[in-house]
């Protein structure tokens, strides 16, 4: 950001401020209240930089719901979203899956309205953008085995509430109360955050617009990050040919616990 440039792991929120601004009748808690967790818990995203986006340019994203699936009591909805420029250009494009509510439900049946999730087109890379990296030197001696990262970061609750701004959209990734009201022990960090520790050192080694050009990023958020824990995020290169990097990444929590996974492609 402070290179005039959104960072990558800000595009993995597209689909979510597109949906965020849609009118819906708020879920209430016991008191009345808007419910902290209103909007569901974010649990994969894929999605595809095809160019970098300056800070200061206007860009628009559109977007709709392609199904919504109960799975083993826990309800599931996906939306897909195209982010463009004032003039048309591509500028990224998501997939976005998440939980409708923390808690089970063990009441639902399995089942699927709109289009079965496995039928879904999700992102892919966008190789014509290949050219256009200015980092093709770097990933060119990328070789499997090679490790990023793998560093200990403690993830503050300042760091969290810094990252949330005053007026957050959820605060149970800053605010201990709404946290405590939500179910949750203490403040989690959202995904993007966690993602962002996860791609910095790819990042710090290959450039910092190395993902930005037709890269295709498949995340998953496995277990919550609470605030004032240490994480630690590795990216390994799996695997690499003429057309493509591939990394796995992946962050685990001091527990022991992974907390998230992904999957990186980047043409070449």
């Amino acid at each position: 950001m402070d290179r005039g440039v959104l960072p990558p792991d800000l595009m993995c929120g597209l689909t979510l401020t597109l949906l965020s601004g849609q009118p819906r009748t708020p879920k209430l808690d016991s008191e009345g209240r808007v419910s902290a967790t209103d909007g569901g818990v974010w649990v994969r995203e894929q999605f595809t930089c095809h160019r970098p986006i300056p800070a200061d340019e206007a860009f628009e994203i559109t977007g709709y719901s392609t199904g919504r699936y109960v799975r083993r009591g826990r309800s599931y909805g996906t939306n897909i979203s195209e982010t463009r420029s004032a003039h048309g250009e591509l500028l990224a494009t998501n997939m976005t899956t998440g939980l409708l509510a923390y808690k089970v439900d063990e009441g639902l049946e399995d089942e699927v309205i709109g289009i079965p999730y496995d039928d879904t087109s999700s992102p892919v890379p966008d190789w014509s953008r290949a050219e256009f990296n200015p980092h093709r030197s770097a990933i060119a001696v990328a070789r499997v085995g090679d490790v990023l990262g793998g560093r200990d970061v403690l993830m503050s609750l300042a760091m969290m509430a810094a990252r949330d701004t005053e007026n957050p959209d959820n605060p149970i990734h800053s605010d201990i109360e709404k946290a405590k009201a939500a179910g949750l022990q203490r403040p989690i960090a959202g995904g993007s955050h966690v993602l962002a520790f996860a791609l910095e050192p790819i990042m710090a080694a290959w450039g910092d617009e190395v993902l930005f050009h037709g890269a295709r990023l498949d995340v998953r958020w496995k277990a919550p990050t609470h605030c004032d824990v240490h994480i630690t995020p590795t990216a390994t290169v799996v695997h690499t040919d003429d057309d493509v990097v591939r990394l796995a990444v992946e962050v685990v929590l001091e527990s022991g616990a992974t907390a998230m996974v992904a999957d990186i492609e980047i043409p070449r």
